[in-house]
């Protein structure tokens, strides 16, 4: 994934931009029956970082699969979709409470309750990080918990229809004297620290970090080439001082002029397949897909640069469009506008504006 990002707020900040944000070797395959693997590593940033690194082991009479590595933990609809599939640029800006895709432990999965209609996750991950290959020298300062139930209250693949519904939880522990609550921006990537704030007395050491709980609810409709989703979150942060809270929500619309679909699949969405890949000599486009979203984190509650605890959130603003040139390429425009409403990063109320493009590749 090769990216360019224009963002602009005002007269004093411009920045014009270009990353490799994602680029991944992957293998995988079956051992025997029961047992697979997956090894997938990101270069992206000339650093090596950890994604699917895991055995797994599948149970025989569809009771379920174990993954033992390193794996997507279960937290929401966008974020179990892979980067390879999401509809925009960026995943919206309310994950950043979750500090990751990724983690290390141990997760069980069934997709095969109630015939095949509800989806079942749990996960139980330590505290190291991706890019040192999970290392965690200290499994009894904290560990966390995710899981995450799915059904699909409607589906029919002959008119491509699907009524998806879900629930998730998470709670993660550590020992640490200090925490933060990540880099909450708007819906792009080059333009990170902009909007990255810590609750004021998270540094006290006096003030010991406890856990943080996460429950989410999301939701999707796939009607034809119509295709609406959004999630909700609340989280809580708790210290042996106080519980600062925080919440964010995302709604977004996408339909394909060029008639294609959505494809779901265990719980998350997969690889939008043209009816007809893009050649010029044959006059055919591909598939083109128009995409709308609106977000919002909420800070309120806590304690961010000394400001009152009104109106202390963001709220992202995305249009653009995905074209589809086979199954294998795609290439991506977002227009972003963000409001940071009384944080007021840049300045005289300024809003962040931005054009984010991507060319992506995978086989």
């Amino acid at each position: 994934m090769f990216d360019f990002n224009f963002l602009s707020a005002g007269d004093d900040y411009n920045l014009s931009g270009n990353e490799f944000r994602r680029m991944r070797l992957s293998a995988k395959g079956k051992i025997s029956k029961n047992v697979s693997y997956a090894a997938d590593f990101d270069f992206a940033g000339s650093k090596i970082a950890y994604r699917n690194v895991y055995l797994k082991l599948t149970a025989p009479d569809k009771l379920g699969s174990l993954m033992i590595g390193s794996f997507p933990e279960p937290t929401g609809l966008d974020m179990m979709t892979s980067s390879k599939y999401i509809t925009f640029v960026e995943r919206a800006m309310m994950y950043a409470t979750q500090g990751g895709k990724y983690g290390a432990g141990f997760r069980y999965d069934n997709y095969n309750l109630a015939d095949g209609k509800v989806g079942l996750q749990l996960a139980y991950t330590f505290n190291g990080g991706s890019n040192t290959a999970f290392k965690d020298v200290d499994l009894d300062g904290g560990a966390n918990f995710i899981g995450r139930i799915t059904g699909k209250i409607l589906e029919n693949k002959d008119s491509n229809q699907l009524v998806h519904l879900g629930l998730n939880y998470e709670l993660r522990n550590s020992n640490t004297d200090s925490y933060g609550i990540g880099a909450f921006r708007t819906e792009n990537h080059m333009a990170g620290g902009v909007a990255k704030y810590e609750p004021g007395s998270f540094g006290d050491t006096s003030n010991k970090f406890l856990n943080t709980n996460d429950i989410g609810f999301e939701a999707a409709v796939t009607f034809g080439s119509l295709s609406i989703q959004g999630e909700y979150e609340l989280a809580s942060i708790k210290t042996e001082d106080d519980t600062y809270k925080s919440s964010g929500y995302y709604g977004y619309v996408s339909y394909f002029l060029t008639g294609e679909s959505r494809p779901h699949k265990n719980g998350a969405f997969g690889r939008v397949k043209p009816k007809s890949d893009f050649c010029l000599k044959d006059g055919n486009w591909g598939a083109v897909e128009l995409v709308a979203r609106y977000s919002v984190v909420d800070f309120n509650g806590y304690d961010v640069d000394d400001l009152s605890d009104d109106d202390i959130k963001i709220a992202n603003i995305t249009a653009g469009f995905n074209w589809y040139l086979n199954n294998n390429t795609r290439i991506m425009y977002n227009y972003i506008s963000g409001d940071f409403n009384d944080i007021d990063p840049f300045g005289d109320n300024e809003k962040l504006a931005g054009h984010l493009l991507r060319f992506q590749i995978d086989f």
